[in-house]
C-alpha cells in the first residue's frame, strides 16, 4: 500500500493520519515505544523553546503592560505590589531590544571591557520601581541585568533614589495608570 496517492496531474496528497498509517504498515511496530519517542519528542521541542526565550516571564505572575519605540518589551509582577500611603511599589521585567542591547555593550566597552563582554549575552533587566500615585512621580531603586540564561550579570541597589516626573504616554504613564488610577465605573441612571 502506498504512503501517498497520486490524482492526475496533481501533487501528491497525504492521509490526514499518515504516522498511524505507516506504522500501522510495519509489521511488528510497538505503538507504546512509538508514542513514547513522540512524546519524548515534543517535550524536547518545548524544553528548547523555554532556552531559546529564557527572556519570556512567567505569566502567573508577569503581566504585560507595552511596547516602547525602541522595541522594549514591558511587564509588571502582578503577584509582589505593596502600597503604604500614597506610594506603590511593584517589580517590572524589561526584555531589551536589539538595540538597547548593543548600546548596553558600547557603553561597558569604554568603561569595562570584561563586563561589555558578560553584556554579549544581556537578556532583560528587572527593576524595582515606586510610583507616588498622588504626585505622579515614579522612581527606580533596584535594577538587575540577565543574560540570556537567566544568570545575573550585574545589580545596583539605590538609596533614596530620585523621583522623576512621569512622561505622559510613556511606559511609566502606562502602568501608572495600571496601578494608581482607579478606573471610572459607569454610573447607574436613576429611574
Amino acid at each position: 500500500m502506498n504512503d501517498y496517492k497520486k490524482t492526475d496531474n496533481t501533487k501528491p496528497t497525504f492521509p490526514k493520519d499518515l504516522w498511524v498509517f505507516y506504522f500501522q504498515e510495519k509489521k511488528g511496530t510497538d505503538m507504546k515505544k512509538i508514542s513514547s519517542v513522540i512524546s519524548l519528542s515534543v517535550l524536547v521541542v518545548f524544553s528548547l523553546s523555554s532556552i531559546c526565550f529564557s527572556g519570556q516571564p512567567d505569566g502567573k505572575e508577569w503581566v504585560y503592560y507595552g511596547k516602547d519605540n525602541y522595541g522594549r518589551i514591558y511587564y509588571y509582577n502582578k503577584t509582589n505590589i505593596t502600597k503604604s500611603s500614597d506610594i506603590i511599589s511593584v517589580r517590572t521585567y524589561t526584555i531589551e531590544s536589539d538595540d538597547s542591547k548593543r548600546i548596553m555593550v558600547e557603553r561597558w566597552k569604554n568603561i569595562d571591557t570584561e563586563k561589555s563582554v558578560k553584556y554579549q549575552h544581556y537578556d532583560h533587566t528587572i527593576f524595582m520601581d515606586d510610583f507616588d500615585c498622588k504626585k505622579k512621580l515614579t522612581s527606580r531603586n533596584e535594577y538587575i541585568w540577565y543574560d540570556d540564561k537567566g544568570n545575573i550579570i550585574d545589580k545596583l541597589k539605590k538609596e533614596n533614589s530620585d523621583w522623576k516626573n512621569i512622561i505622559s504616554k510613556s511606559h511609566f504613564d502606562i502602568l501608572y495608570n495600571k496601578l494608581c488610577v482607579t478606573p471610572m465605573k459607569p454610573s447607574r441612571k436613576k429611574k
